[in-house]
This record gives structure tokens, C-alpha cells and sequence, in this order.
């Protein structure tokens, strides 16, 4: 990293520096070309340009034309961050792809179909934008708790309920993560965070979101309920560490991996089949925890 010094300057009563000529010239900036400056709460000040390529904002309203991809598109806008898309055909929607685009409509976050007609169909994503990013990192982890007592208590439903909550929170970051990356504007006011920064929290998410598929697939019985509850704690650790910024504690829970898949030998040597694939996926989550850890 190039680091300039620049004397703060006075004019008019506003202050300025002025900006690196080889900087300027870099990202092919004129007068008044746009930039944003955000404050940091560290008391720094990021400077972006938005190159030609990036220059447009979110529309208004984006226009896709039907197409056997369309329903790609739709997921591909949607995570880009667009939240008005309208769908045209000259020759109207048939039944089937009607009903696939309403099918995958529903399954995204605030999504809803606020108009349809024979040839448009107008999607609007409401409130995303409302969410903090570290708000939604909280609730991730949170829901992934609740996710491994619901196993120990046998609450089927409430575990299905609550990885459907997961998936859509994480679809929200992805969201805020690859608005952010692509067009350089914090979606909320959550604006702390640099590229490198969004980078680790897609990668963070994702592993919680991994260890959710997981136990949203596992069931307990007697035989691993103990091997079961060391996994627990030790999510619950972690998930204790990135709340509390415990760097110390962060990698204490990244060593301990090693030690807690050992554990797993006395099972896997004396376990029927079927709790053995058991105690396997047990040791996955621990990986996937292990990855947390190293991301605090």
C-alpha cells in the first residue's frame, strides 16, 4: 500500500487535500467525477471512485425480457441488489413458467410479486436494506444455536423452521455483501467495513451456514448425545468469541479441533453404521467451526 502525505488546506471555509495525480489517472477520473467518502468509526476516511463499469446506481426498475434463463436472472439481480425487476414477454406467460417464477419468488427474503399481467410480471424486494450486515451475521449465529438445541430436544419442526430462517438471512448478506462490492455503496448504514472485511464476513456466513445444513439432516440418539454435546459447546464457544471480540479466545477454539475430532476415535470404533455416518457429520461441523474461529 502506497501511503501519500498531503498538508490540509483551507478554502472558503471548507477543508480539502488534494488527491494523488497517479491515483487519478489510475481509475481515468475527470471534474466532478463522483466519489464517495465514508467515515470510518477509527476516524479514517475511504476515498472510492466508481470506474465507468460500476458508475450506475441500483435502478429504479429493471426490465428483463423472458427467456428460458429468466429465473436465473431473477436469482443473479437479486443477489446484485437490485429490488424492482419487471419481467416482459411479447408472447405472455405460459402456465409452467408462470408458475416457476412465482415458485422462486417465494423463496426469496421480502420478495413478493406485486403486479402480474399476461405479458409482465413486476417482483419487489421490501426492507432488506433495513438489516445491519453485523446485525444479520448476530442473527446467523443465533439461529444456529437454537438449531442445535432443537436436535437435543427433539423439535423437528422448529429445526426445519429455523435453517428456512437461515437461508434467508444469509441470502440478505450475500445481498449487502455483493451490493457493497459491486457498486462501492454500503447498503445500510453499517458502513465500518472494508472490501477485505466483506470478503471474511461472506466467508464466516457461509460456514454457518454450512453447519446448519448439517444439523438440519442429523438426528440424535442415546449412543452420540455426549459426542453431541462437546460439538454444542463447542460452537457455543465460539460463537461467544466473535460476540465478545475475544481474540484469545478465538484461538484457543481454533486449537481445539484436533483434540475434539480424537474424541470421536472411541465412538467410531465401537458405533453400529448408522451412528457412525453420525459422529462423520459431527466431526464436519467441528471443521466448519474450527473455520469460524479463524475468521474472528
Amino acid at each position: 500500500m502506497d501511503r501519500n502525505f498531503r498538508k490540509l488546506q483551507v478554502l472558503g471555509g471548507s477543508y480539502y487535500i488534494s488527491l494523488p495525480k497517479s491515483w487519478v489517472e489510475n481509475f481515468g477520473l475527470e471534474k466532478n467525477a463522483p466519489l464517495a467518502v465514508d467515515v470510518r468509526n477509527d476516524g479514517t476516511l475511504l476515498v472510492s471512485p466508481k470506474s465507468k463499469t460500476d458508475q450506475r446506481d441500483l435502478k429504479e426498475e429493471l426490465v428483463l425480457h423472458m427467456s428460458p434463463f429468466v429465473v436465473r436472472e431473477i436469482i443473479w439481480h437479486s443477489f446484485a441488489g437490485e429490488t424492482n425487476l419487471t419481467i416482459v414477454s411479447d408472447k405472455g406467460f405460459d402456465k409452467k413458467m408462470r408458475n416457476q417464477i412465482r415458485r422462486f419468488v417465494n423463496g426469496l427474503p421480502n420478495t413478493e410479486i406485486t403486479e402480474e399481467e399476461q405479458n409482465r410480471i413486476v417482483i419487489q424486494n421490501f426492507g432488506y436494506k433495513k438489516i445491519p450486515t453485523r446485525q444479520l451475521i448476530h442473527r446467523l449465529l443465533s439461529l444456529t444455536a437454537d438449531m442445535f438445541d432443537d436436535l437435543i430436544e427433539d423439535s423437528i419442526d422448529d429445526l426445519q423452521y429455523n435453517f428456512q430462517q437461515l437461508k434467508k438471512f444469509y441470502f440478505i448478506l450475500v445481498i449487502h455483501i455483493r451490493t457493497y462490492l459491486r457498486t462501492n455503496v454500503y447498503v445500510t448504514e453499517d458502513n465500518d467495513f472494508t472490501p477485505l472485511e466483506a470478503m471474511d464476513y461472506r466467508m464466516f456466513c457461509e460456514n454457518i451456514q454450512r453447519i446448519g445444513k448439517i444439523l438440519k439432516d442429523l438426528r440424535l440418539d442415546e449412543k452420540v448425545m455426549e459426542y453431541y454435546q462437546i460439538i454444542r459447546q463447542y460452537y457455543n464457544d465460539t460463537m461467544d468469541a466473535y460476540l465478545k471480540k475475544d481474540l484469545e479466545k478465538a484461538h484457543e477454539n481454533w486449537m481445539k479441533k484436533d483434540k475434539i475430532v480424537e474424541m470421536a476415535a472411541p465412538y467410531l470404533e465401537k458405533l453400529d453404521y448408522d451412528d457412525k455416518d453420525k459422529i462423520k457429520l459431527m466431526i464436519l461441523i467441528a471443521q466448519n467451526i474450527k473455520k469460524l474461529a479463524a475468521l474472528i
